[in-house]
Order: structure tokens, then sequence, then C-alpha cells
């Protein structure tokens, strides 16, 4: 298959390898440009697309085969409402072969070829009579399932080029190395690509490249991709060229599980090639892709040396002047897109896609970056940012950018339904065991390069009317700001002291970037200097509908996961504060702590979470149950900031919360009969008995406040987001 070539020789001192020489400047070139001039992310134009589908089949002498794969067509078809086309492409095969076909499938447009064109060529032949924006590749072998259609529609997005279907083996015993959902090894001696096993779940994912037998393509980006994949004619890789120039051009490729398709493998390009002819173009194309792409990380030197010692025929097959320059083009591509930060080995992992169509009028799109892990909500931040998007994500396009991408599992795909896209990533330094960062510090390294780079890129590819910043700790990506939207900024906590300047200042400076800041408080709101500060607090699920009196049982809830300091703190201060006073005033107490995954590691170091009657749930958790049994609950909170999501969540679950002064942030002013005050930690002990012991007194509490109690439910506080949304996009 290759010939060796001299030990020692310089490449183009090689017999014919003179004429390579265009090549390996173009492919130098093109690294060094984009080493030089990288570019930013160019928002492009959204296209306009209009309604329609059309299908384009291979075919080259399975008759037999493409018999079933137009039966299942057709009934995939029978549920698509819009117009759609099918033609079918025959080459190099006898066109009375499917004289029968053709009469049983009069609406098909069947395009016949004397000579075979190779896969490259057919499906050139089909582009040139397609009539709509999006096309279906379908290889003659593969049986779609009669949703397999409908379930990829509603991912024809302005920022997605191709979504794949998901491929089964109809051969129950044959390994399934085909799956629809393409990724690649490092590999430096070659490039590598396969097919990955899909995890349980419906959310469509990342994908490295479109397979060319089962893929929904955008038909004007196609018809470009598949001009310069000329080169790899006849077979293989081309697809995975397509996948690779759609992503460093700033689109997206979709795989989409719940759109299935069986293959019924017969092997066409064994039936008309040599192994060794296969092998050899198997060869030449993962070179010729190496070359530009830079896939392996073989230098040029090393990519001259690997031509030289190819046959005489594949060396001819890749020189040429109009090969360099294309080499050039797509290489320069590629690489700016790596030096701009899109991580080809990142693609298939970290991204999420939930399938709602775009609407016309497009609804508001909100782009939300956090720089923690929100599903399953583990603290109250994440909480917060899920009861709203919940309430607004059929009203608003959400797309979320979050870092702590380790954090997030097959559990999160729920809360990830409820956003347009959802990005990921993880990296920002943060090393075990280290002493907590102080605020600016915390500034500095949440806003690490990757997670802006990855930033920048989506408000190019999504065009957001609003990039809404979650946390103070992210406050700086506001430097990044620049086009046509508006910049939220969602405080969860305002750390501004008041009278310490070195530490306000820079607070202030990175908040006055934004043109509005949201506050969870009004004590908060009112150490903010910004002109446009809007208060839409922590709410909680309404459970006053379904919620029962207390039981008589002196039983306590701590919904406070350990994550959040200010929780753990606050609890073992109750421990040591309050506990003991209580438990001899009523012997029979116990308490429940919710305090999350990290609470476990707490709980076997610390003695004090094991004593009597405390029970620590060390996982996230639904609280309903846990409010349903419990007699009231508290919040040992001290020196916080926001507001406390477990204290309005007691009240609308109908039950009293105690809580200490600084604990009651946010709601001490509303007069509330559900909330019970004490100045201090120590202090919650006195009231906690004694409505533990007036069980009449504590169920007059529970149901004192049912008016006041609406405006401060998630869906009060989700209007009043919305209304913001809405003032910020007429703007």
């Amino acid at each position: 298959m290759t010939t060796p070539a001299a030990p020692g020789k310089p490449w183009w001192r090689i017999p014919g390898m003179v004429r390579f020489i265009p090549l390996y400047v173009a492919i130098n070139a093109a690294s060094l440009l984009a080493r030089l001039s990288p570019g930013r992310w160019k928002p492009r134009k959204p296209p306009v697309t209009a309604a329609g589908l059309t299908v384009i089949v291979p075919e080259r002498g399975t008759p037999d085969l493409l018999a079933e794969t137009l039966q299942a067509l057709f009934d995939a078809l029978a549920v698509i409402t819009e117009p759609t086309q099918v033609i079918v492409v025959v080459n190099g095969a006898p066109k009375g072969d499917y004289s029968e076909l053709a009469r049983r499938h009069p609406t098909v447009e069947w395009l016949f070829h004397e000579h075979a064109l190779g896969y490259n060529g057919a499906i050139a032949a089909g582009l040139a009579a397609v009539r709509h924006d999006w096309c279906y590749l379908l290889n003659s072998d593969m049986r779609l399932e009669p949703d397999a259609l409908s379930e990829l529609l509603p991912y024809r997005r302005d920022s997605v080029f191709a979504v794949t279907s998901q491929i089964f083996f109809t051969d129950p015993e044959r390994r399934r190395e085909e799956t629809g959902w393409s990724d690649y090894h490092w590999n430096d001696q070659r490039p590598e690509v396969y097919e990955r096993t899909p995890e349980p779940g419906a959310l469509a994912r990342g994908n490295l490249y479109p397979g060319g037998g089962s893929s929904l393509c955008r038909t004007a980006v196609l018809r470009r991709y598949v001009a310069d994949s000329c080169d790899y004619s006849p077979f293989y890789w081309e697809d995975a060229e397509w996948g690779i120039r759609a992503w460093s051009d700033g689109w997206e490729v979709l795989f989409c599980p719940t759109s299935r398709a069986w293959h019924r493998h017969r092997g066409t390009v064994k039936r008309y090639y040599e192994q060794d002819v296969i092998e050899r173009i198997i060869w030449r194309n993962s070179l010729q892709f190496d070359i530009r792409h830079g896939w392996s990380g073989r230098r040029p030197d090393e990519l001259m040396h690997h031509i030289a010692r190819h046959e005489p025929d594949t060396r001819d097959e890749l020189a040429g002047l109009d090969r360099a320059w294309r080499a050039f083009r797509i290489r320069l591509a590629t690489r700016r897109a790596q030096r701009r930060g899109l991580a080809f080995d990142k693609l298939a992992t970290d991204r999420y896609y939930a399938p709602v169509a775009q609407t016309t009028p497009r609804k508001p799109r909100v782009l939300v970056v956090s720089p923690f892990a929100l599903f399953p909500p583990a603290h109250g931040g994440a909480r917060r940012v899920a009861e709203l998007v919940k309430r607004l994500h059929r009203d608003v396009d959400f797309i979320l950018l979050s870092d702590e991408r380790s954090l997030y599992s097959a559990e999160s795909e729920p809360g990830l339904s409820m956003f347009l896209a959802t990005h990921l990533v993880e990296g920002r330094g943060d090393r075990a065991g280290e002493a907590p960062l102080d605020l600016i510090q915390r500034l500095e390294r949440h806003c690490w390069p990757h997670l802006k780079r990855e930033l920048e890129r989506l408000i190019a590819l999504y065009d957001p009317d609003i990039v809404q910043i979650e946390f103070m700790e992210l406050a700086r990506l506001a430097e990044l700001r620049r086009g046509r939207a508006k910049w939220l900024l969602a405080l969860h906590d305002v750390y501004v002291r008041g009278n310490d300047t070195s530490f306000d200042e820079p607070q202030h400076a990175a908040i006055a970037r934004y043109d509005a800041v949201t506050a969870c408080s009004s004590e908060d709101a009112t150490l903010l200097r910004h002109t446009h500060v809007a208060l839409i607090g922590n709410g909680a699920v309404d459970r006053r509908g379904t919620a029962n009196p207390s039981a008589d049982s002196p039983h306590l809830l701590f919904m406070g996961p350990f994550r959040y300091a200010q929780n753990l703190g606050g609890i073992r201060a109750f421990l040591d504060q309050a506990w003991p006073t209580l438990k001899q005033r009523v012997p029979a107490l116990s308490l429940t702590i919710l305090g999350g995954a990290e609470s476990a590691v707490v709980v076997a170091a610390d003695a004090r979470f094991r004593g009597d009657g405390i029970d620590v749930v060390s996982a996230f958790v639904d609280p309903t149950p846990y409010l349903e049994r419990c007699a009231l609950t508290i919040n040992p909170q001290m020196d916080i900031r926001g507001s406390s999501i477990k204290l309005i969540e007691s009240l609308l679950a109908g039950r009293v919360c105690v809580s200490t002064a600084d604990g009651a942030r946010g709601f001490a002013n509303d007069t509330l009969e559900g909330l019970v005050i004490a100045a201090d930690i120590a202090g919650m002990a006195d009231p906690i008995a004694e409505l533990l012991q007036n069980p009449q007194e504590r169920r007059r509490r529970e149901s004192a406040d049912r008016e006041r109690l609406d405006r401060y439910t998630w869906d009060a506080m989700a209007q009043r987001q919305l209304a913001m949304y809405r003032q910020w996009v007429s703007a």
C-alpha cells in the first residue's frame, strides 16, 4: 500500500515530490495565519428558510433493499404536513432494474447515471435537483421508523447545519459500531473518528459530523461542502469533513436519539472494489483529512513524507494547485476555530438540545450564564434559576452556558429540557483543599479564558436579545459585551458593604457595565448604585392548596444544603447554642437536615450531626414530604445576603418558620405571622419550644398569611422577570 521513502532525505528531494511544494506552503500558511489572526466569531444573519423537506437516496445495485427503504420512507413522510420531495440517484446500475420500483413510486424523482458517481458525486447530483431548504440524506439500505423525520424537524434552527438520526443494525448479533453519534479518538499517527454508544435520554446532543446515510442537512450549506469534498471521491471521510467545516464556520451539528433508522448493511463498496483499492482510498482520504484539518497534530513535513510513501496513484490524486487552495481555505477555517476556543473533543459530550421549534415571530431569546451547576438544583441559587426558567420557557427561548460540567448527569436532563440549547464547560482551576477565595479572587477565577471564549461564540451563534449573567462571581464577563444584546446581571447576593471602598469599588465598576441588575431583597437593592435595579425576590412553590395542618409530633426541619457556607455554619451554631436547651424542654424533639450531597463528608467528620434525634439527608430530594411531616422549620443563618428560599418555601407549604433576624432578610418588614424572628441563633430556642408546646397558636399562624403570600410564589416572581425581558427587548 505504501512504499518506503529514503531515510533522512528531505521530502522535496524525493522524486516526484517537488510538485507538492504549493500544498506544503498552503498548510503552513494556513496554520501561521490562524495563529497570527484567529479573528472573532462573527454573528451570522439568520437564514430565511421555507417549509419543505427533500430526501436524497443515493443508490447502486440494491433495488431489493431500496424497495424496503422507500416503503419505510413514505410511511415517515405521511406524518409530515410540509411539501416534500424524494430524489433517488441511481448510478452505475442498469435503469431497467428499477422499472418496477419507478412504477410503484411515481412521485419519486428518478435520476439515472450510467456510470458510478461515488458517494459524493451521487449526493452532488441529487443536490442539483433539490427544491427545499432542508434535505435528508438516506442510504438505500436504511429503514426509517415512522416518526424518524418528524422527530428531526424541530431542530431546524438558525444555528443548525445538520441533525443525524440514531442508527440500529437489523442484525441483532452485529456489534453496534454505527450509531449516528460521532466523536473522535486522539491519535497522533492518523485521524481517527468513531461513533459513540448513545446514553439514556431524549435530548439531542452535539455531534462531530452528520452521518451521510441518515442525516438532515441545510441544503445551501451542504452544496458548498459537497463541492469541496469531491477530492474524497469515490467514498469515505466526506461526511466527517462536512461536520468539521460546519463547526468551524459557526454552525452546530446535532445527534437526535429519538429519530431512529435501521441499517440492513450489505457493503456496497466491497461489491465493486478490491480490498487493496479500498484500503488505499481510506488511507488517502484520512491523510487528506489530516492535511485539511490538522487532526493528528502531525507537522507539515511529516505529512509530506506520508504522501511520499504512498503509491503513485495516491500522489497523483493529492497533487494540484486546486487541491492546495482548498486545503488552505479549509485548514485556515479549522485552525482559526480552534484558536478561538472551539474544542472538538467536547462537542459530543457537553451539549444538549431540547426539541423546541423556532417560532415566528421569534420569542425573546435569553442566554443564561452560570458559574455553578444548576441541575438537579443542589443549592438555592440553582433552585431560583430552575424555578424561573420552568415557568418562562414557553414564552422565552433560553440558552444555557454553565460551568461545573462534571456535576451534570442523566439526572440533569429534565432541567436541561427547558433550554433551547445547553453548553457545558469545566476547568476554571479550583483545587481540592485550597483555602476559600475572597470575592475579588472569585471574580478572577470564575471568569476563566475558555468560559469567555465560549460565551463570545454563543453570542455570535444564537444572537440573543439578552445575556443574563447569574451570580456576582461572573460580573466581569460584561467586559466582553458587544453587539445588540442587552446585558442583565442577576445578583443572588449583593456583597457590597457600603463602608469599604477597596472592596466595594471593583464591584460597582463591574456592575456598571450592565443595562440592568436584579436583586433578591430590598436590603440588597439599596446597596447598589445602578440606575436600573429591579427587585425580583426569591419565591417558592405554592403548596398551600394541598397542605395539612402540622402534626403534633415535635419534629423540626432545616432545608439547608451544606454547599452554602452560611447554611453549614448556621446549623452548627444551632446545634451548639439552641439544640441542647430545646432537647431539655422537649425530650422527644427530632430534627431533619436536608444537607445535600456535600453533607455526607461533613457528617462523617462532625459528631454533632450524629446526635440523638438528628437525621441528615445527604442527597438532593424533593422537600414536599419532609415539609408535610414537620411541625415547623428553622432558619439559623447569620450574615447572609439575598433572601432565603427555605424561609418562604416553609410559609407557602403551610409551616411556620423560626428564623434569625439575618436569615429573615427580604421578608422581615412584611409582618408575616408565619415568620417568627429571633435576634440570634441562641434566641431561637424559646419561640421554637413555645410553638411546639402550643399547637393551636402554631396552626393559627400557618394559615394567617394566605392572601399576603400570593406575591411570594415563583409564579409571581416569574411574571416580574418576564415583564423585564419584554421591556428590554422592546427597547
